[in-house]
């Protein structure tokens, strides 16, 4: 029988794969007895950023659409491009989904990869704005239906009304 497959951040499922080296596991519980085949994903690594890695922004003013289309790149607070990686790793998953059928994802809000409606502002002040990150446009572009940590429960709701 095929098991529906989810997209989930990888930082939520607990592994160290953020920027600060850390973790952001969230109790995922419900979701497990759903029987889905749950597909960690984290775009900054699948890209070749390290763990740990300075911080990253998309460029102030600028959208996860303005870095698709090339007008836009993703910066490090230390003015370091890492657009490069971001659009690599990007491509990697969403490879990732298609292979595994995926129409689901639960991505980490406010990552300049994974924000499924809001990201840091591009000032590196903490401030945040509306917004995708790179990776989320991406899957959004893709038909896939995006949920950020904070929505798990529309998540568990939409895969309880899939046939």
């Amino acid at each position: 029988m095929h098991r529906p497959a989810v997209l989930v951040s990888a930082c939520l499922l607990g592994q160290c794969v953020r920027y600060d080296g850390q973790t952001k596991p969230i109790d995922l519980s419900e979701l497990r007895t759903l029987g889905l085949n749950i597909i960690p994903v984290c775009p900054e690594c699948s890209g070749g950023l390290p763990v740990p890695r300075d911080p990253c922004e998309i460029e102030a003013g600028k959208t996860a659409k303005d870095v698709w289309r090339g007008s836009a790149r993703v910066v490090s607070i230390h003015h370091k491009d890492c657009t490069k990686q971001y659009v690599s790793g990007a491509k990697k998953c969403l490879a990732l989904a298609k292979d595994h059928d995926a129409k689901l994802a639960l991505l980490k809000e406010k990552s300049p990869a994974c924000g499924s409606s809001l990201i840091h502002r591009g000032s590196f002040d903490g401030s945040l704005r509306s917004g995708r990150g790179v990776f989320a446009q991406l899957l959004v572009d893709n038909k896939l239906m995006v949920f950020s940590e904070n929505e798990l429960n529309l998540l568990i709701e939409e895969i309880k009304k899939s046939p």
